[in-house]
């Protein structure tokens, strides 16, 4: 009989290159489950809470760390020890009263950086899709797997669009205000080479049919870039809404 499915269990050496794991201490790793983000651009909970916090030294500690329900994601409790954990999510941990966001860093691909408080409370979404609902309701697909349902009747609901932020309350996942993908604007590089790099956008090129859309993005030090608009995620608007480096 033929096998159903996708494998169930993932090796070392053929996991994502920034997982905070040594590729021969052993053989296997785990397996990020189906969920909000994929399994190449995703942390797997134990990963985290084992390999990257260091909270504990086995897979059976770490069930029990999250059996009592100590860490929440994007402000709720996580008991999936393989719950895929990417790119902006909220991590806290509560008996340590720490708080992490997933972001890019250059040259260490998605990580931890430990973010305030009143950072905590909130999440950035890049719009992926717009659609409209047979009643009339605005629904706007993220990258994150969210399907945010907004009433037409709320003001500048017309004015968001694909590759716009919205950013979102924790633990209430209402949407607070919007960052518009413009000029002027700033935006973090998610993926690519210039993974990590950020600045603010002076230039915006349409795509065609054989070209994808681009953008030029100028950093703190009046350097440019330019990388791919699927590539980027506006993170503020004078100055970067959240903590993009690591202290």
């Amino acid at each position: 009989m033929a096998r159903k499915g996708g494998l169930g269990h993932l090796k070392r050496l053929p996991s994502p290159w920034f997982w905070p794991i040594h590729r021969k201490e052993a053989t296997w790793a785990p397996k990020p489950s189906p969920g909000p983000h994929r399994l190449s651009s995703s942390l797997p909970l134990e990963l985290i809470i084992r390999d990257d916090l260091r909270l504990a030294r086995t897979r059976r500690e770490v069930a029990s760390i999250l059996a009592h329900g100590k860490i929440k994601i994007d402000g709720r409790v996580r008991l999936e020890k393989n719950y895929p954990v990417g790119l902006m999510d909220v991590v806290e941990i509560l008996d340590a009263n720490q708080t992490y966001r997933v972001l890019p860093l250059e040259g260490k691909g998605l990580s931890l950086v430990r973010i305030p408080k009143d950072e905590a409370k909130f999440k950035l979404c890049k719009v992926y899709r717009k659609t409209t609902t047979p009643r009339g309701a605005v629904q706007f697909g993220t990258h994150d797997g969210r399907n945010i349902i907004v009433s037409s009747d709320e003001r500048e609901v017309g004015s968001y669009s694909t590759n716009d932020t919205l950013r979102i309350g924790i633990p209430q996942q209402r949407v607070l205000s919007h960052i518009k993908f413009e000029k002027g604007n700033f935006a973090l590089v998610v993926a690519g080479r210039n993974l990590g790099k950020s600045g603010k956008i002076v230039e915006l090129k349409r795509g065609t049919a054989t070209r994808p859309a681009m953008v030029t993005i100028e950093d703190a030090t009046g350097s440019t870039l330019d990388t791919m608009v699927d590539y980027t995620f506006a993170v503020g608007t004078e100055k970067p809404m959240i903590k993009l480096e690591a202290s």
